[in-house]
């Protein structure tokens, strides 16, 4: 992501002369005002560790991508009046259809077992002698899990799920903005923020995020019915930015007269005691 920084300098006159006023180190835009997270240029990156070569050495991988919204309200005169909300989801749907307090916004989804939604609410706002922003608060997963019956028999219509157990809990923690001026919008700004967590501090958060099944998220999408519902009408054309998760790196590739085929199953493992998620913002202002 490229990212351009502007320089300002903010002046005030005082009764006993000009004093001007500067963030030491990296300096900042002017970026108070209202804004509205633009969900389809904005993404979470989600970062766990493993280990690779049969458990010889530790990497760190991209377990997924998730889809994010929300507002912000930055106020740089009076930190304190600011806030932030933003709401963490799997991409197969363009909106949430889980609440932060368990319970499901629309009444008819594709996967009745499981869904996350990850939340952080700001409490405490921050500017750092490098010019980032600091911004404390609440992080919530909310976790909905359902048991599944399968009675295979000649009557099968498909996995029956049990009544929905609703698991929420919230820690705080700290995410470190960079915050850049957009190019080619007016108003615009980037912002790409960090947030990191054990299993040990955040066990719920770790184990539900390593259990969601996270789609590749789509930047930009635009769909066109090319064809126009004529006789050779072959579905919509998409055009967007495609961001999926590479994963583990793949096994060794042995290639002889015994070989048996790829054998991953010790090659990878996913250990899962750290997660780390990285934020991508695109903030447009709100009319």
């Amino acid at each position: 992501m490229l990212k351009h920084t502007a320089i300002f300098a903010v002046a005030g006159v005082l009764a006993l002369g000009l004093i001007t006023l500067g963030i030491a180190g990296k300096s900042t835009p002017a970026t108070s005002g209202s804004y509205q997270v633009d969900a389809q240029h904005s993404s979470v990156q989600l970062i766990t560790d493993g280990t690779t070569d049969w458990g010889k050495k530790k990497i760190n991988f991209t377990l997924g991508f998730a889809r994010i919204n929300g507002g912000w309200n930055l106020d740089e005169a009076n930190l304190d009046q600011s806030k932030l909300d933003l709401h963490m989801f799997p991409a197969d749907s363009t909106a949430p259809v889980l609440g932060e307090d368990g319970k499901l916004k629309a009444s008819w989804v594709a996967d009745l077992a499981n869904h996350t939604l990850v939340c952080f609410h700001s409490k405490k706002f921050v500017r750092t002698p490098d010019g980032k922003l600091q911004v404390t608060g609440d992080l919530v997963i909310t976790r909905i899990d359902r048991n599944v019956e399968l009675d295979p028999n000649e009557a099968y219509s498909g996995p029956v799920y049990g009544p929905p157990m609703v698991h929420r809990v919230v820690r705080e923690a700290t995410l470190l903005f960079d915050i850049t001026p957009a190019s080619g919008q007016k108003g615009a700004l980037n912002a790409s923020g960090t947030t990191s967590t054990s299993r040990e501090g955040f066990p719920e958060l770790v184990r539900a995020v390593l259990a969601t099944n996270w789609p590749p998220v789509v930047m930009d999408e635009q769909c066109t019915n090319a064809s126009g519902g004529t006789e050779d009408y072959r579905g919509a054309r998409c055009t967007g930015t495609f961001m999926d998760a590479p994963g583990l790196p793949p096994p060794p590739i042995q290639i002889g007269e015994d070989y048996p085929g790829p054998s991953d199953l010790d090659f990878n493992k996913l250990v899962g005691n750290q997660l780390t998620m990285v934020v991508h913002l695109h903030l447009t202002p709100k009319a």
